[in-house]
């Protein structure tokens, strides 16, 4: 079973049929293929979806979340190293708090990571490329 782990603009995109970037068709057919999959979700990831504007479909979210392929990343062991990356990292480049998580969780050698599926290439590229990841993104086809 592979193990993919998911960025939050996935997220947005599976649940917004008129999203900016018009990746909601892309984010449907994504998720058809990640149904022999287990999901890796870094908590985070739900922090930053489970807005204001997306709480009217959080329950679609929810049910995916409770399904058995489903893992929740708790981000303990990662959230002071991202702290400390944060402002080396703003100067080279702007990435999120999150995304510096997620990078970390990337970099865990204990978690076996397949797949990661972002729509921000170049926030994950280096790191997936050094671990023979692979990036599901809005050019992924079945």
């Amino acid at each position: 079973m592979n193990k993919v782990l998911i960025d939050t603009g996935y997220w947005f995109a599976l649940f917004d049929p008129k999203d900016d970037l018009n990746l909601y068709d892309k984010a449907q057919k994504i998720l058809q293929y990640l149904e022999n999959s287990k999901l890796l979700v870094p908590w985070p990831t739900l922090y930053e979806t489970f807005n204001t504007k997306f709480s009217k479909k959080s329950n679609l979210l929810i049910q995916i979340l409770k399904k058995n392929n489903v893992v929740l990343i708790d981000d303990t062991l990662y959230k002071e190293t991202a702290l400390l990356n944060l402002e080396k990292n703003f100067k080279k480049r702007n990435l999120s708090l999150v995304d510096l998580i997620i990078r970390e969780i990337l970099i865990d050698k204990k978690i076996k990571i397949d797949y990661l599926i972002s729509f921000n290439v170049k926030d994950f590229v280096d790191v997936c490329q050094r671990k023979q990841i692979q990036i599901i993104d809005n050019n992924f086809t079945v």
